[in-house]
């Protein structure tokens, strides 16, 4: 029962945190988009796909760690 009870914790944890974590990179990743779009050289639109593809991830893991009721 303990192992059970931390899991859904960690879970939570994990939930939170990812979800912290996108509202961070969608500010970001807009932010970039806003001002610096035209700027944007090779590498600077290789930080942008890193930034989405790191969003995509974090929003899946929330997706996944969900509490569905």
């Amino acid at each position: 029962m303990a192992f059970f009870l931390s899991n859904l914790k960690m879970k939570k944890i994990i939930f939170y945190i990812s979800c912290i974590l996108c509202l961070i990179l969608i500010i970001n990743i807009f932010k970039i988009l806003t001002n610096n779009l035209d700027k944007l050289n090779e590498y600077g639109f290789g930080y942008l796909v890193g930034k989405i593809t790191l969003f995509v991830f974090f929003l899946v893991l929330a997706i996944l760690t969900k509490k569905v009721t």
